[in-house]
């Protein structure tokens, strides 16, 4: 009977380990909601995270002054910045969250002038900075810090939501 009982137990223990790969991916995307990600994921593979809605937590160590509409967050490396913009559409980020715990929420997108994943180019922050200043938009001191980081200086996220933690 006890035999039995471990058996089975056995074979439950493997059946639920079975496909667990140790992704810090806590939610599927196929219903629309966005996926948890840990910012050390983030991190160490942003590839896999470009194109899809996922939420992610850190601290927020700049919000734009100038136009609101841009916000940095950290997770628990201070020198790597996750980058993230708020559309048009958005209202801009509460200078009250500066400093903040939060978990954010949006699309993982390529900059449009930075270095390929996993490479910084100062360079492209630099002529995006300028091509910024031509269009009469701000430019922010955090875009060189971005772009000498060793990772996710080619990639933003384009806000949907947050909450502070």
């Amino acid at each position: 009977m006890i035999r039995n009982i471990v058996s089975i137990l056995a074979i439950a223990l493997v059946l639920t380990s079975c496909g667990n790969t140790g992704s810090k991916i806590s939610s599927s995307e196929t219903d629309g909601s966005s996926a948890k990600v840990e910012f050390a994921s983030l991190v160490e593979h942003p590839e896999d995270f470009v194109g899809k809605n996922i939420s992610v937590e850190g601290k927020v160590v700049h919000v734009c002054m100038h136009s609101g509409k841009k916000m940095f967050i950290v997770g628990e490396n201070p020198d790597i910045r996750l980058f993230i913009t708020a559309g048009e559409d958005m209202p801009k980020f509460p200078t009250e969250l500066l400093g903040s715990q939060i978990v954010v929420e949006g699309t993982i997108e390529k900059s449009a002038t930075a270095a390929p994943v996993g490479q910084s180019s100062e360079k492209g922050m630099h002529a995006q900075g300028t091509a910024m200043a031509e269009a009469g938009t701000d430019s922010c001191e955090n875009e060189v810090a971005l772009a000498r980081q060793p990772a996710l200086s080619d990639l933003m996220m384009v806000y949907n939501r947050h909450a502070v933690k």
